[in-house]
């Protein structure tokens, strides 16, 4: 198949695939929790807000946002010196769900959608959108186990 123009390129990355389906979805839920168990063994007992600190590398933080017997929602970023302040990159938040052992993704950097500004956006299903932005923080993840598995969490 030859795309000829971004118009093309744009609309095949949506046409080119099978509409995902809530199995394929449910999958990247399982495997990101996993990821995330091993990145953060005792994630279900962790209490307080919590960060990785290494030399030549941006500290990583674990943001606890609320926390119920069988779910959390956290935040895993960076925080980044900007000005006087700091912003937090990519600033991933995803509820945890124990008993399930899921991990869903809230939001990226505030929004729920990857890219809000793609021009076929609205030929994308809920379960798409989803897949994609789970995705994303299973890509992250992936890298934080590279960078930072062999550290220690401390309190912040």
């Amino acid at each position: 198949m030859v795309i000829n123009t971004n118009e093309d390129f744009l609309r095949s990355l949506y046409n080119e695939r099978l509409p995902k389906t809530y199995l394929d979805v449910s999958d990247v839920f399982e495997s990101n929790y996993c990821k995330l168990l091993k990145l953060i063994g005792n994630l279900d007992s962790i209490q307080e807000n919590r960060m990785i600190s290494q030399t030549g590398e941006n500290d990583l933080y674990l943001i606890l946002e609320e926390k119920a017997k069988y779910t959390g929602i956290y935040s895993l970023t960076h925080k980044l010196k900007s000005g006087n302040s700091y912003v937090n990159k990519p600033d991933i938040r995803f509820k945890v769900y124990f008993d399930a052992k899921l991990v869903e993704v809230i939001s990226v950097c505030n929004e729920n959608v990857m890219n809000r500004n793609h021009p076929f956006l609205a030929q994308c299903s809920d379960m798409d959108i989803q897949w994609e932005i789970n995705i994303f923080l299973q890509s992250w993840l992936e890298y934080c186990l590279i960078k930072y598995k062999k550290f220690n969490w401390k309190k912040c």
